[in-house]
C-alpha cells in the first residue's frame, strides 16, 4: 500500500513540477537592463495623451534575477551646475530634471509587476508598493502604471512607458 502512495504521490510531483515549468516558460520575463525609449501620460478624465517631454527623456530600468530592481529616468542633457560644491539653488534645479528614481525589490504575478520600495526620490513612496502591469513583445516592454496623480498636471493619470532591452 505504502509503495502505490509513494509512487502517486512521485507522479504527482512530477506533473506538477512540469506544469509549472510550462507555465513559467510561457511567461515573459522582466529580468534585464532596459533602456527608456517613450513615456506619455494618459488623463483618466478626459482620455487625453500627453508626452511632456516629447523625446526629451532618457533613462534605464534594470530587474535582477534575484528580484531586485532599480529606475532612474530624467530629462535628456541635464543643465550643469555653475559650481562644483552643488549649492542648494544648483540642487534644485538638477532635482527637478528627475522624472522618477528609485530601488527596491519586485514580485511578479502574470502582467502585475509591483515594485516594493525601499529608496527614492519621492520620500512617499519609501516603503510602499508602485504598481505596473508589463507587456512584452519581443525586446520591447510596455510598463503602465496604476492609476495616480500626476506631479505635472495634479489629475489622475496612467502612465506608458516603452523601453528596449539592453541585455
Amino acid at each position: 500500500m505504502s509503495s502505490i502512495r509513494l509512487s502517486m504521490v512521485t507522479i504527482i510531483a512530477y506533473v506538477a513540477i512540469v506544469c509549472s515549468a510550462t507555465a513559467a516558460d510561457n511567461v515573459p520575463s522582466v529580468v534585464g537592463t532596459w533602456s527608456l525609449t517613450g513615456l506619455s501620460y494618459r488623463i483618466l478624465e478626459t482620455g487625453e495623451v500627453v508626452r511632456p517631454f516629447g523625446d526629451n527623456v532618457h533613462g534605464l530600468i534594470q530587474y535582477s534575477p534575484g528580484g531586485h530592481m532599480v529606475v532612474f529616468i530624467q530629462k535628456k542633457n541635464p543643465p550643469m551646475p555653475s559650481d562644483t560644491d552643488y549649492s542648494d539653488e544648483s540642487r534644485v534645479r538638477i532635482h527637478k530634471e528627475i522624472i522618477g528614481a528609485y530601488a527596491g525589490t519586485y514580485s511578479v504575478d502574470g502582467n502585475r509587476v509591483t515594485h516594493h520600495i525601499i529608496v527614492g526620490w519621492r520620500p512617499d513612496w519609501v516603503g510602499h508598493d508602485q504598481v505596473r502591469y508589463a507587456d512584452m513583445q519581443g525586446n520591447v516592454l510596455t510598463i503602465e502604471t496604476a492609476p495616480l496623480v500626476s506631479l505635472l498636471t495634479g489629475k489622475q493619470s496612467v502612465a506608458t512607458l516603452t523601453f528596449l532591452r539592453v541585455e
